[in-house]
């Protein structure tokens, strides 16, 4: 199985997708992550993964350019943005949206932001074990 998981700058959601998916998919399974944009990953990102356990080492931001998204089994965007301006797939039941709250977009304390992140983080997790059910993955 090839999973692409996308968000609007492949620096927090789609990155932590990508982790998660790394920790919970058969180790057989292929997957990447990319943005309609590309920013780089940032600390708050790498530091929420870090508290469950998941190093992001490796992980860099990648662009849609040049991805070829009828190669993938599923596409998961996790943005409003990035399920608007994907490209309409030959097989259009492959791309599941899910978009979940960009944790980058808030304001507040450190409390609060880490809470934002942890939340989109758990969230994150909930949707990687969905496509590995949906795609037969034990």
């Amino acid at each position: 199985m090839k999973v692409l998981f996308m968000c609007t700058a492949n620096s927090c959601r789609s990155q932590m997708a990508e982790a998660w998916a790394r920790r919970l998919f058969p180790g057989d399974w292929s997957v990447s992550s990319a943005g309609l944009v590309t920013f780089p990953i940032t600390d708050r990102t790498r530091a929420a993964m870090a508290e469950v356990g998941l190093d992001m080492a490796g992980q860099r931001s990648k662009p849609l350019d040049g991805l070829d998204l009828d190669d993938f089994d599923l596409v998961v965007t996790l943005s409003r943005e990035s399920g608007q301006f994907l490209p309409r797939l030959a097989h259009p039941e492959r791309h599941w949206r899910r978009p979940v709250v960009d944790p980058m977009g808030l304001r507040g304390g450190d409390d609060e932001l880490r809470a934002a992140f942890a939340e989109a983080r758990d969230r994150i997790r909930e949707i990687v074990l969905e496509a590995r059910a949906s795609l037969g993955g034990s």
